[in-house]
């Protein structure tokens, strides 16, 4: 977590780097854990801030196919 709260990531970790834009939904973790997050900010040093939705993934699946399509 950022000093805001938010979950971050660096761009250069994303499956799909153009994928990451301000207000994408997309699943982030790894094997132990995982969660669907909505893009708040990414940074010019390439640093992504995220918000965590609540709950499971398979509660916000249907928020990744309307994001990518």
């Amino acid at each position: 977590m950022d000093d805001g709260g938010l979950g971050w990531s660096l761009l250069s970790d994303a499956a799909d780097p153009s994928r990451v834009v301000v207000g994408a939904m997309l699943l982030a973790g790894d094997k132990m854990a995982r969660a669907v997050v909505r893009v708040v900010t990414v940074d010019d040093d390439g640093q992504v801030h995220v918000v965590v939705l609540p709950g499971p993934v398979s509660k916000n699946l249907h928020l990744l196919a309307a994001t990518h399509g």
